[in-house]
């Protein structure tokens, strides 16, 4: 594909295409589990799901964080003509990505019940927890470098190989989930397993593609400058990482709140509304991906007009996401919960207020999280970074300690939605001037 020349519409949304499929499917992982571990377990099972969730976010927001950021500047390298300089990036990235998910892999196995404790787990929460880390725990290095690698193969020009390597992990997972957690009666033990192997088939098929003959990515050890180039992906990359530990950090001082105020019965709700969150982040990242393709190397190349088209198309992508996502959550609250877990006659009377005050945020969080990747194309990592703070633990932590206190437990609902459109006002501010 011809980024600087070819049809914008056109590779946008093929890339989108791609993309969305990807992250739709990766969403699998998640979502199949929840609902396995909801019927299985009841809402202490979807509770322990959302206590580990920091965690997974934590080892997914450290493969994205060298790998959008060295991915960004290699194509910015390639637009500009020095493909060379653009596989230090990339080389630099993966030796920094294999030492880091080996040291998360020693400190993750070894504190594992300390850590669970601190993400809101107790009792029989924390025991399901970890039961359900146990196996991804193990195979945690797999899954961050597999982050690292997809955003490097999507910007050479292979997004449905990314698309092809979720799908055939995806596959396994459903089926796993239901073999494992019904089938074999291993319950939450059984769903931590069945997303351990289907993120390794996952990494297998990314993993296989640095040896196609269409791969241009090319490891190599010469002049890296490792130090300069890693202080660069970090600067470019560290948007994302905040988008990703801001919502682990969120999830956490939500959990703890939502203990104090409203008790276990809101926190399984809660544990919903995070899988649903975590999709509907997962299209943002579609539209940025997709967007930051050919962002970056257009940019790169001089050529402002693309940028303009792109962020047009994206934007347009962004708000039919977010809008369709948020009514969904408006028009059907009852069998979105029943979907994901068995409920009781409390569950039923408290969800539909909960979900349809959260889902608001969702005509925002889209073009939110675009918007992260827009700025790091064109070299403004700084506002990728306010945003990514503002939205992610700013604005919705203090919110989320004040409002309660103001006005009741059932206010800690409204955190996000007020967050994400004062963030939006901000983000609209911000592209205006810079359009």
């Amino acid at each position: 594909m011809d980024l600087l020349n070819g049809n914008i519409k056109s590779l946008y949304f093929k890339y989108f295409g791609a993309a969305i499929g990807s992250s739709m499917i990766m969403s699998i992982y998640s979502i199949v589990d929840t609902i396995c571990i909801g019927q299985y377990e009841g809402p202490n099972g979807t509770a322990a799901v959302a206590c580990f969730f920091p965690l997974w976010t934590l080892i997914f927001a450290l493969g994205l964080l060298f790998g959008i950021g060295g991915s960004v500047i290699m194509a910015q390298k390639r637009g500009a003509g020095d493909k060379k300089e653009g596989d230090k990036y990339f080389s630099v990235g993966l030796i920094i990505s294999i030492v880091v998910s080996l040291v998360i892999f020693v400190l993750y196995n070894v504190c594992q019940k300390a850590l669970l404790s601190m993400c809101g787990a107790s009792g029989e929460i924390l025991e399901l927890s970890a039961k359900y880390a146990f196996w991804i725990a193990i195979f945690s290095p797999l899954f961050l470098i597999g982050q690292y690698l997809i955003p490097f193969i999507r910007n050479d020009g292979a997004p449905l190989y990314t698309t092809i390597a979720a799908i055939s992990g995806g596959i396994f997972n459903i089926f796993g989930d239901i073999f494992f957690v019904f089938g074999l009666d291993m319950g939450i033990y059984g769903a931590g397993l069945a997303t351990a192997l289907g993120q390794c088939i996952s990494f297998a098929v990314l993993i296989s593609y640095l040896f196609k003959k269409q791969c241009t990515l090319k490891f190599t050890r010469e002049n890296l400058g490792f130090g300069t180039k890693l202080k660069r992906i970090v600067a470019m990359g560290s948007s994302n990482f905040a988008i990703d530990i801001a919502m682990g950090v969120l999830a956490v001082i939500f959990n703890k709140q939502i203990m104090v105020y409203l008790g276990a019965t809101a926190l399984s709700v809660y544990g919903v509304i995070s899988n649903i969150s975590t999709t509907v982040q997962t299209f943002g990242y579609a539209v940025g991906e997709s967007a930051q393709a050919l962002i970056s190397v257009n940019y790169g190349a001089g050529k402002p007009e693309r940028i303009r088209q792109t962020v047009k198309y994206a934007g347009i992508s962004a708000f039919v996401i977010g809008i369709v996502c948020c009514l969904i959550g408006m028009i059907i609250p009852i069998p979105l919960v029943r979907f994901y877990m068995s409920t009781t006659p409390e569950i039923i009377k408290i969800a539909p207020a909960i979900l349809r005050t959260y889902f608001l945020a969702f005509i925002f969080l889209v073009f939110n999280v675009f918007s992260t990747y827009y700025f790091q194309a064109i070299n403004k990592p700084m506002l990728a970074m306010v945003v990514s703070l503002l939205r992610g633990v700013i604005l919705s932590g203090i919110l989320l300690i004040i409002l309660p206190g103001i006005f009741g437990g059932s206010a800690l609902w409204f955190a996000v939605p007020v967050a994400e459109l004062i963030v939006f006002l901000y983000v609209g501010i911000n592209m205006k001037k810079l359009m």
